[in-house]
């Protein structure tokens, strides 16, 4: 579906088996520079990418993000990203360094400019010493609700540049940067508010459902496994909003099958359930024998009624 209005003209697709969405865009060189610079944040350090994928799956579950419904444009997936990075920049040690601090570490080869703009960051995360931050993912998760919870957005400027919260500049000249209810500046192209487009009402809704995250994660859902059945730790977090507690018995994550016989349908649950437990879950997956028993150095048991080879990863 083409949207030719968009800021950067895009073609949307989705891809029907996983409903996963995607865009489709021509020279826009600076979309890759983003790109890279996320990559490069998550190769940093091991607790950028899960704490990404928590806060988007929390943010979905919320309906911050996704599909609106009648609530005006949404966070991005990449907005929500870049509000993960620059959280970790704040941090006392910092988990992720400003992108000015990975300016002065650019090598030669690491220069680039792109329609004005400085992007130039280092390609090799091992060109930073570690970080001293020792806290855990589960710790930056509670701590990045209350971080944004508590914070007056309207006034300030979030800066991944300076890694640090700015006052927030009056309306400039056209093309230039256009404050909002929340203003997230874009790591190189400075003009651009990642977030201009969020109305007021997502980001009292963000705002109030950071300081209800925050709030479950002091609790002893949080840290301890509950005894009454209801989603606790994460999980308790990615309940959808207003579901109500007593119809809780447990997380449950909808697999999407198509309507047909055969092994199709079994092959997606396996799939699905190996990007869950290997992906969102950090397990480490082994080949099982009969009975599902792992079993190091077993070969994979093939579906007697499939005559395809299993797919790279089963």
């Amino acid at each position: 579906r083409p949207v030719p209005g968009a800021r950067r003209p895009v073609v949307k697709f989705s891809h029907k088996q996983s409903g996963l969405q995607g865009d489709v865009c021509v020279n826009n060189r600076l979309a890759l520079f983003n790109t890279r610079f996320l990559r490069f944040c998550a190769d940093v350090d091991p607790r950028v990418r899960p704490l990404g994928y928590a806060v988007r799956a929390w943010a979905r579950a919320r309906g911050l993000a996704g599909n609106p419904s009648g609530g005006g444009p949404l966070l991005t997936n990449y907005a929500l990203t870049l509000l993960v990075v620059f959280f970790l920049q704040t941090r006392s040690p910092p988990v992720l360094p400003s992108v000015l601090q990975l300016r002065e570490l650019a090598g030669p080869e690491d220069r680039a400019e792109v329609g004005g703009w400085d992007c130039s960051f280092p390609r090799d995360p091992s060109v930073l010493e570690p970080s001293g931050n020792t806290q855990t993912t589960g710790s930056l998760l509670a701590e990045f609700f209350s971080f944004f919870g508590g914070l007056e957005l309207g006034r300030l400027l979030l800066s991944p540049l300076e890694g640090r919260a700015l006052p927030r500049p009056p309306p400039g000249p056209p093309g230039g940067l256009r404050p909002g209810p929340l203003t997230l500046q874009d790591p190189f192209e400075l003009s651009h508010n990642v977030a201009a487009n969020v109305p007021p009402r997502t980001v009292r809704r963000f705002s109030r459902c950071c300081r209800d995250a925050a709030k479950f994660c002091r609790g002893p859902e949080f840290q301890h496994r509950s005894r009454r059945g209801r989603p606790w730790g994460v999980l308790g977090l990615l309940q959808p909003e207003g579901t109500p507690e007593k119809d809780v018995e447990g997380f449950v994550i909808p697999i999407p099958l198509r309507p047909q016989g055969g092994s199709g349908g079994f092959r997606e649950v396996c799939e699905a359930v190996g990007f869950v437990l290997g992906d969102v879950l950090g397990c480490r997956c082994h080949p099982g024998g009969d009975m599902g028993t792992p079993q190091d150095g077993e070969e994979l048991a093939l579906d007697p009624w499939d005559t395809e080879e299993p797919p790279l990863g089963s």
